[in-house]
């Protein structure tokens, strides 16, 4: 059946919507075929109508009740978006579920509270459990993940991936206990004892409250779970990445610091941090920016505590404690740092400033040596050293980066004190990785941090993408699998954009290394060189942004403070200052720069040149190495058998259990999970290697099937015992694909042939020892039972005997019983039959002559009817029929106007030939001008000839004008030239005149012989139309006086059957009376009657049984006389049942009627309409009826 047919009136559909982005609603018209409009009756009751010019446009249809809230997406029926959207806010809003099976992946919604579901029990009720044996939970993919490890021997990685807020951390932080808990050794060091601890301090310096999420990390985090061969944790590593250092100067509004600031501030009183000079956070500038202090339901005091007990458990000495929260406090004291401004292009620090000093006592250092280097810099040029003053804005940039790097070293620090107590000697056999990595993240103003942190993203969709979509179809490709390619979302260009030769980056890098690089010039070379990218674009208001399509959404950044971040200056003063502190853990921090060749920290001038010049060719760009370490993580992740966690933020308002819709369905699209629903609906998501499972489910095959030579032979006869489905199943060249879920039924059946075998065993043991007991019952009970079947025999006998002699008795006087009441009740009925039956033809007689008066009536009224019927409907279809061919004669005359008017649209195209030959005269009239102009010209030569004539007489003078004459005479010629082509001219203007003449009466004439012909076709057109009008009024004449007549007729049938019923009324009340006059008859013969007698042949099809009956009294002949007669002697009218023919109706004469025949074998029925039913009886003889 097509889903076509499943779009009946009352089917459940989706229809988008605004704000609920899906909405459903109730078909209230049955869907044929296209085009078609199709009303749906919302929730709310309102109507709404869609238009569906083709079958792909139809709404998706709703899913079952019965399988909305299922805990796998890919379980549902209809797959497509509003259902997934659906499922999930049922199971999160109605059921308080937060995880969501989707094929491979686990959908995970942050319910912004704290659930009773990750305690120890839960942990236990886990461990062994197969994926979706359970409710979904972080911990079925942890075990998952572990059961994988120990099964396959192959490392293992779990990618926890989602937006800013959606609960990354936790579910990362909730993989590792589990890990801990089930991976837990007895080794003394309890390695799963640190890991679970280091979560509470990376939180305090590394988390921190952003406008989404309170506990926001801004790091990235991936640890590496080592175990050894018995699949126990033996130790660790953690990698962090792109740690976002400006936080530390620098709040947005609504924001906070890193938590650590706030803890200790907090617990300022704590011997611990004694003597730091700790006062409220409002008081420290680096704390007091975002005007967000505080968290609801967040005690930074107790976190604090929380926080030294891990950093205790880690093994972390008190004076290394410490070191670091001295370290940390200084950092809040060099923010409340004044720089006051002495000149354009210096400053200085007050004397009486209170920080300053308090910063160089908590490091240990010089107070006049960073006082002098906060406000100057030291230039090396040529061999000579120059110190320069400060200008108030650089050399506060130059404090603030001096904070930063001072908390990434301390940062850096601590995460390489964890490893070290991660660090174990013990061989690694295998490991599983968590990555708790940054979400995408998009804010008002975006700068360096988001962008890499979208960038990181970006890479790992890519690897969500060719892990579920692309490796899957190389895959079924590899191996020779039937497999339909699914057209995915690729971000290949997106990453290329960024990570490419003259991308992002590489321009990035570039605009870093030139002397006088900017923000501005960088974004110019952007505009230029990454213009044709569909992924990046210009906005129309800024010339100093620039956006990029990620794959999650359109993100704008802002370009200042690019170079700088990529660049991440320190100055080299500051950090020699600082390494001659007297506390050893600064000094190890700092003497440790210029030993990593890989250092992402610039020193600015300071030093020879030539040291100079070592150190830049060797620096490395902060994007640069972010771009390194990226690839190492990929490179990571791609050898391990990766895990997916999808982590969805509900709102934005961080309400519990509320779920936005339209902020679901955007995280949904863009994380892969719809697709995910499809591929893993149609894909094939486990595979086996031959050799693999033969190994695995040889249990489930006879000894017979197997072939050593040929495994895929013995795979096939064991798969084609156990799944008759082909479809769930597909032979690879190498391995066999199987749908999801059946590897879990093949462990079924392969756990149940285990059990059946040593259930075998016990069997056959069992059976030996309850064969032996019961064969020692048996003899017992054998003798036992001799005895007592004799003794129950005998008993049996005895009552045998008797029971037949109280037979023989009670069927004597029942008997005699039974003749005594037959013989009474046979009088009383033959007496009420006889009165019965002669009231019965009586009436019968009557309604008969009642009948025939009435179809004589009835035929004379329905013919009337009929005949003006006819006539009514013959006059309305003359009009209806004179109306139509009006219309049509009219539409035929407007028709031939218009073709006329066509005749004059030729007459105007002659008019323009006519005001041509217009012209054409007005021509020959120049002409002739010019002729005659010539002819004068002529008339001149001519007099010029006498006068030549008669100066030949001067001789002196003809040689004078011998010139004269020679131009004259060349004169003459070309006038004569100029007359004769004139003349030509004239002649063939003259010609063309009388052709055009001729054919505009050609013309003429042909019009005038069109119109005539045209005027005939209408006049025959309009007769014609005026014959057929009077054809179709005559026949709507005859009509109408048809339908009369016929309406003529039923009115008489009609009157007919309603006198039927008055005669049948007055029949039924003459019966009554009738009856009633036998019956008070009857009752005054019969009351002597007491004796009991026995029913003769009574007729059952009055529901009466022939069962023993008492006396028959008054009400018992009530009851009968109330009942219809269908037995013997009963007569029923079939009533009015008339021909076709229009005969009167075939009921039977009265001559007919056998008034006395008392037959049961051929009454004559006769049926009345609303008669009360009565008894009929039947009596054993024809004179039974007399007899008394």
């Amino acid at each position: 059946m097509s889903n076509c047919e499943l779009y009946v009136k009352g089917a459940a559909v989706w229809l988008p919507h605004p704000d609920l982005v899906w909405v459903c609603g109730l078909l209230d018209t049955d869907f044929t075929t296209t085009p078609a409009t199709l009303a749906v009756i919302m929730h709310d009751g309102e109507r709404r109508e869609i238009v569906v010019k083709k079958v792909e446009e139809l709404p998706p249809l709703r899913n079952p009740d019965i399988l909305i809230g299922e805990n796998d997406l890919t379980t549902l029926s209809y797959l497509h978006e509003p259902a997934v959207l659906y499922n999930l806010q049922m199971r999160f809003c109605t059921k308080t579920t937060i995880y969501t099976y989707c094929g491979i992946v686990l959908v995970a919604i942050n319910p912004y509270e704290e659930c009773p579901i990750y305690g120890p029990e839960t942990i236990t009720a886990y461990r062994g459990q197969s994926m979706g044996d359970l409710d979904p939970h972080i911990f079925a993919v942890a075990e998952e993940a572990y059961t994988k490890m120990e099964r396959e021997s192959r490392d293992q990685s779990i990618i926890v991936s989602g937006e800013s807020g959606a609960g990354k951390t936790v579910s990362a932080k909730y993989a590792m206990r589990y890990f801990a808990s089930v991976g837990g050794s007895t080794d003394e060091t309890q390695v799963e004892k640190k890991i679970l601890a280091s979560n509470p301090i990376m939180e305090a310096i590394g988390n921190a409250k952003t406008t989404r999420n309170d506990n926001s990390s801004r790091f990235g985090k991936y640890i590496e779970l080592d175990f050894n061969s018995n699949f126990s944790i033996v130790g660790a590593n953690m990698r962090t990445y792109l740690l976002e250092k400006s936080r530390v100067v620098f709040q947005a509004s609504g924001e906070r610091n890193y938590h650590i600031f706030y803890q200790m501030c907090s617990s300022a009183d704590d011997p611990r941090l004694a003597g730091l000079k700790l006062d409220h956070q409002d008081n420290f500038s680096y704390l007091n920016k975002g005007d967000s202090a505080t968290i609801a339901g967040v005690d930074d005091a107790a976190d604090f505590q929380e926080t030294c007990r891990a950093l205790n458990v880690l093994g972390m000495k008190d004076t290394s404690l410490r070191s670091v929260f001295t370290v940390l406090a200084a950092i809040l004291h060099l923010g409340n740092v004044k720089l006051d401004e002495t000149s354009a292009d210096s400053c200085q620090i007050p004397v009486d400033d209170p920080a300053l000093p308090i910063a160089c006592s908590l490091l240990k250092v010089s107070e006049e040596e960073l006082r002098q280097w906060l406000c100057h810099r030291k230039i090396v040029s040529g061999g000579e050293t120059f110190i320069k003053p400060l200008p108030v804005e650089q050399a506060t940039f130059y404090r603030d980066a001096l904070a930063k790097h001072t908390y990434a070293q301390v940062f850096n620090w601590i995460v390489k004190q964890i490893n070290k107590c991660f660090t174990t000697t013990i061989k690694t056999f295998r490991f599983i990785g968590v990555l708790d990595i940054y979400g995408f993240e998009t804010f008002e103003s975006n700068s360096f941090e988001q962008f890499c942190i979208n960038y990181a993203n970006e890479k790992l969709q890519q690897q969500f993408n060719q892990h579920v979509f692309k490796l899957e179809q190389e895959e079924y490709v590899r191996e020779q699998i039937e497999w339909e390619f699914i057209n995915f979302y690729d971000n290949q260009p997106c990453i290329n954009l960024i990570e490419a030769k003259l991308g992002i980056l590489d321009l990035l890098d570039e605009e870093c290394k030139m002397p006088r690089g900017s923000d501005q010039s960088w974004v110019e070379k952007l505009y230029c060189k990454c213009q044709k990218s569909e992924h990046f674009s210009k906005p129309r208001l800024s010339c100093t942004s620039f956006i990029i399509k990620h794959f999650a959404d359109d993100v704008t950044y802002e370009s200042s403070g690019f170079l700088e971040k990529n660049r991440d200056n320190v100055s080299e003063d500051h950090i020699h200052t600082l390494k001659r502190s007297r506390i050893p853990l600064v000094n190890e921090m700092f003497s440790d720069i210029q030993k990593k060749s890989d250092s992402k920290i610039k020193i600015l001038p300071g030093g020879s040149s030539k040291s100079g010049s070592k150190n830049k060719s060797t620096k490395q760009s902060v994007g640069f190495q972010f771009h390194n370490s990226l690839a190492l993580l990929m490179q990571t992740l791609n050898s391990t058998t990766p895990h997916y966690v999808r982590c969805i933020k509900p709102n934005d308002s961080k309400e519990a259990f509320t779920f936005d819709p339209k902020r679901a369905i955007q995280q949904l699209r863009a994380c892969g999970v719809l697709e995910t629903v499809r591929i893993s609906a149609a894909g094939y998501p486990s595979r086996w290697t031959y050799l693999e499972f033969f190994a695995r489910y040889r249990v489930l095959c006879r000894s017979a099937d197997i072939r050593r030579a040929d495994m895929r032979l013995t795979c096939q006869k064991i798969i084609d015992n156990i799944i008759n489905d082909d479809d769930k199943f597909k032979f690879g060249r190498t391995k066999i694909f199987f749908r999801a879920g059946l590897v879990a039924y093949m462990e079924k059946l392969r756990s149940d042939r285990l059990k059946a075998c040593g259930v075998m065993i016990q069997k056959h043991f069992r059976g030996y020892l309850h064969r032996n007991r019961y064969l020692r019952i048996r003899t017992a009970t054998l003798l036992l039972q001799r005895f007592t079947r004799g003794y129950v025999a005998r008993r049996l006998v005895h009552n045998i005997r008797r029971t037949a002699a109280a037979l023989v008795l009670q069927c004597h006087v029942r008997g005699w019983l039974q003749r005594v009441w037959y013989n009474r009740l046979r009088y009383v009925i033959t007496r009420i039959q006889a009165c019965a039956r002669g009231c019965w033809a009586r009436e019968r007689y009557r309604e008969a002559r009642r009948e025939r008066a009435a179809v004589v009536l009835q035929k004379n009224l329905r013919r009337y009817i009929a005949v003006q019927r006819y006539r009514r409907i013959m006059r309305g279809i003359l009009a209806v029929q004179g109306r139509v061919r009006c219309f049509l004669a009219r539409k035929q005359l407007k028709k031939l106007k218009i073709e006329a008017k066509s005749v004059e649209h030729q007459k105007k195209l002659n008019l323009g030939l006519e005001n041509k030959i217009i012209s054409m005269q007005q021509k020959i009239s120049e002409l002739k001008l010019v002729i005659q102009s010539s002819n004068k010209v002529a008339d001149e030569a001519a007099n010029l000839k006498l006068q030549l004539i008669e100066m030949k007489s001067m001789e002196g003078e003809l040689k004078t004008s011998n010139g004269k004459i020679g131009d004259l005479l060349l004169q003459i010629a070309k006038l004569e030239e100029l007359i004769e082509l004139e003349r030509d001219e004239k002649m063939d203007a003259l010609s063309e005149k009388d052709k055009a003449d001729k054919d505009n009466r050609e013309m003429v004439e042909q019009l005038n012989s069109q119109n005539k012909l045209i005027t005939e076709q209408l006049t025959e057109v309009t007769q014609q139309a005026n014959k057929k009008e009077g054809e179709g009024e005559e026949l709507l004449k005859r009509r109408f006086v048809a339908e009369k007549e016929q309406l003529l007729l039923e009115h008489d049938q009609e009157k007919a059957a309603y006198q039927k019923l008055l005669a049948d009324n007055h029949k039924l009340e003459n019966k009554n009376e009738l009856l009633e006059v036998e019956l008070s008859r009857y009752r005054g013969n019969s009351s002597s009657l007491t004796h009991k007698r026995t029913a003769s042949s009574l007729s059952n099809a009055s529901g009466y049984s022939d069962a023993t009956t008492d006396i028959v009294n008054d009400n018992d002949l009530n009851s009968i006389v109330t009942e219809d007669d269908i037995g013997y002697g009963s007569v029923r009218s079939r009533g009015s049942e008339h021909s076709e023919s229009g005969q009167s109706s075939s009921r039977q004469h009265l001559d007919s009627i056998e008034w006395g025949n008392s037959n049961n074998n051929s009454p004559a029925h006769v049926h009345h309409r609303h008669t009360p039913p009565s008894v009929a009886v039947t009596a054993g003889t024809p004179d039974s009826s007399h007899a008394k």
